[in-house]
Parts: C-alpha cells; structure tokens; sequence
C-alpha cells in the first residue's frame, strides 16, 4: 500500500486521536477528588468537571474514528486548537491531564505540543478523502493510544520514585514555604485548609504569590502551584520539594513545633 495523500491524512488523524482516549479514559476512571482540577467555576468546576471533559475527549476519538475523512481530520484539528488555548490559560497549574499520573505542570511545551498536533491534523484535513477508511484509524488510533499509555507508565513511574525518595526525608522541618499561583483553584483550597490549622503550625509557614509570568526558582523545576519545600531551623530549604495540596498539607503537618526557625523566603 502506498502512502497516498489521503492515507497520510487518515494515519495522521487517528495516530493524533490516541492520546485524547487515554486522557479521556484517565479522567472517566479517576475519583474526581483524587484530582488536581484546576476550574474551580462554572459547569467544568470539580466533582463532575473531569468527568464531563473525560467523556467529551472519548466522543472526539469516536467521532474521529467512525465520521468521513475530512470530518474527522477537523474534529480532531479543533480539538488540539482548543486544548492548545486551555494549556496557555492554565500554564504553571497541575491540569489532571492524564488523570493521576503524576506529570509535570502545564508549561510552554504543552502548548506548543498541542498547538502543533492542530496544525498536523490541519495537514490531514488538507490532504483527506471524503470518506476514508474507519477500519485503518481504529487500528492506528490504538496503536497510538498503547504506545501513549506506555510513556505515560514510564514517566509517572520515575516522578513516583522521586516522590517516595522526598517522603524518605529524615530532616527536621520546623517551617515551609509555599509557592502559590494567583489564579490557581488549588492554591485557594489549600489557604482554606491552612486557615484551620492550629496558630503555630500557621506561623511556620510563609509564602510566595506568583503570576503567570513568574518562574518557580530552580528546585522547584518540574513542578506546579501550589508546591512547598521544608526548611530547618536556619531557614534553609531541606529535603525534595513536593507538590499538589495533599503532599504539601502532609508537609506542613511534619513541621516540629517549638523549636525556633528563620522562616524564610527560599527564592
């Protein structure tokens, strides 16, 4: 079989259309409170936020399977051109992407991943049939949707271990420091977590406010707001960074209250 313009077309849409099922299926199999959802209003707002946007990226890769060949292309082109739009907006939050897995946070290079899978699927719409062939995008589609499964196994078993070697830390902590985004839903759920603890445990933590355009400092590289480190008695930063609210909220709850500390900007 040669490699016409209109099978080009019909690879490049189904091989685009198989990482959108394991983010949908990630999303769809998930506790929705296990998420690190970013919305925090309207109807994408969490519990039900994940689920309705998991189930929207399995319809997508239906469509695109089962639709004519120009339709699917296009689907799938305004799918990646939306998700493009979505990653520059959330850029530096944790987005559950991929359900659990534990990714780094959204940056510039998703951005430019999934502006440039739109303008490859805008190259298959370009180059499609009318009708093509549902069979051959299934079977593409899956391949795409195993090898992107695999990745994502790999990598999120690397940042596990990372996490569990940062859980092994054996340093007294007696302050934190946070990082926060200043319109990251996290952030404030986790202000509202913080808010309830005892006042000492209060005064042991200090924080750093970010925008969009600020950068976490270098030991934080990798990671999303909200995100901590664990300082010592001196102020200076101890064991890995961590982040999300429930690994930072653990960290704060190891601080060793009533020794002094110099809680201290660890920029």
């Amino acid at each position: 079989m040669s490699l016409t313009p209109g099978l080009f077309s019909e690879i490049v849409t189904a091989a685009l259309a198989g990482p959108l099922v394991v983010a949908g299926l990630a999303k769809l199999l998930a506790a929705p409170a296990a998420l690190q959802w970013p919305i925090g209003g309207g109807p994408l707002r969490a519990p039900h936020g994940p689920r309705l946007v998991g189930a929207a990226e399995c319809a997508v890769v239906a469509v695109a399977v089962a639709a004519p060949g120009r339709a699917a292309a296009l689907l799938v082109m305004i799918t990646y051109a939306g998700l493009a739009a979505v990653a520059h907006v959330l850029r530096g939050q944790r987005c559950a992407c991929f359900g659990l897995a534990r990714l780094a946070s959204v940056s510039r290079a998703h951005v430019g991943a999934n502006a440039l899978a739109a303008v490859c699927a805008l190259a298959a719409v370009t180059f499609a049939a009318p009708q093509g062939h549902a069979g051959l995008r299934a079977t593409v589609a899956v391949v795409t949707a195993l090898a992107t499964f695999g990745v994502l196994r790999l990598t999120d078993s690397r940042r596990s271990g990372v996490t569990e070697e940062g859980a092994a830390c054996t340093e007294q902590i007696t302050a934190v420091h946070l990082y926060l985004g200043d319109t990251c839903p996290s952030c404030r759920s986790l202000k509202e977590l913080l808010a309830a603890m005892e006042p000492a445990r209060r005064e042991a933590v200090s924080s750093t406010v970010l925008t969009r355009e600020d950068n976490l400092p270098d030991m934080m590289a990798g990671l999303g707001v909200p995100c901590a480190v664990g300082l010592n008695a001196a102020g200076d930063p101890v064991c890995r960074p961590v982040d999300g609210i429930g690994p930072v909220k653990a960290l704060v709850d190891s601080i060793v209250l009533g020794v002094p500390a110099a809680v201290a900007d660890a920029r």
